[in-house]
């Protein structure tokens, strides 16, 4: 075999394996790999997440907590669970609104995650309206029917198991409460890991969730709003 081919072949075969770890570990954040690999990405990136991601203090009130407020009138106390947490980008969103006086419990995986969220939280006094406990999305620690609001924002498609997360996120959600996730979109990176839009539809209406509404959210990402389905109460921190 001429040496050029089997340079050649050398070549791509490197160039294979450099866009499996790419994918593997990058674009998918380790998912396929397992739980553990995932929680350890965040772990190592914890510290640089929020430099990475380039969140913005105006875009979080505009496209988070002020919709958020305007669905929760006339209440501003809402008891709010946000699944996969992080470094808190919700809750900081959230006590950063003028009208919200409410309380944000938020769950994540990642120990080192949630230092930082509770580092960020801490800096600006708001510890009265947060705290932060280690879960994970799969199996939430909490009775059903607890919280006025459940988000999970970005985190769906790198859980082990999508449905079941979306599945306890509605569980612990009060009867006529409010549910917000994300959808992405625009990727083909991730194999078994997204939804259409109906196929996200036929999910949510079959764990009791109505008045379901898409916006175009990010470049990655729909907002997805629901409702579950009957009356109850409202819980109030």
């Amino acid at each position: 075999m001429p040496s050029v081919l089997i340079l050649a072949i050398i070549i791509a075969v490197i160039a294979l394996i450099a866009f499996l770890i790419w994918w593997l570990i990058f674009e998918s954040e380790g998912i396929y790999l397992g739980k553990r690999v995932v929680i350890w990405l965040y772990d190592i990136y914890a510290s640089r997440y929020d430099a990475i991601k380039g969140f913005d203090d105006v875009d979080e009130h505009l496209l988070l907590a002020q919709p958020i407020m305007a669905r929760l009138h006339p209440h501003t106390n809402p008891l709010v669970l946000d699944v996969a947490t992080g470094t808190g980008r919700l809750p900081l969103a959230l006590c950063q609104h003028a009208r919200f006086d409410g309380h944000i419990m938020g769950v994540d995986a990642s120990q080192k995650m949630l230092a930082v969220a509770h580092q960020k939280i801490a800096d600006q006094h708001f510890e009265e309206f947060v705290s932060f406990q280690i879960g994970e999305g799969t199996h939430l620690p909490f009775d059903d029917a607890r919280f006025d609001i459940v988000t999970c924002l970005e985190a769906l498609e790198f859980m082990p198991n999508p449905e079941k997360a979306l599945a306890e996120c509605i569980r612990v959600l009060r009867p006529g409460g409010i549910l917000l996730t994300t959808q992405r979109i625009n990727t083909r990176w991730l194999p078994g890991k997204l939804w259409s839009d109906d196929d996200l539809r036929q999910i949510l209406e079959a764990q009791h969730i109505q008045t379901i509404e898409f916006y175009t959210w990010m470049t990655d990402y729909k907002l997805v709003w629901g409702v579950k389905a009957g009356k109850s109460a409202f819980i109030g921190k």
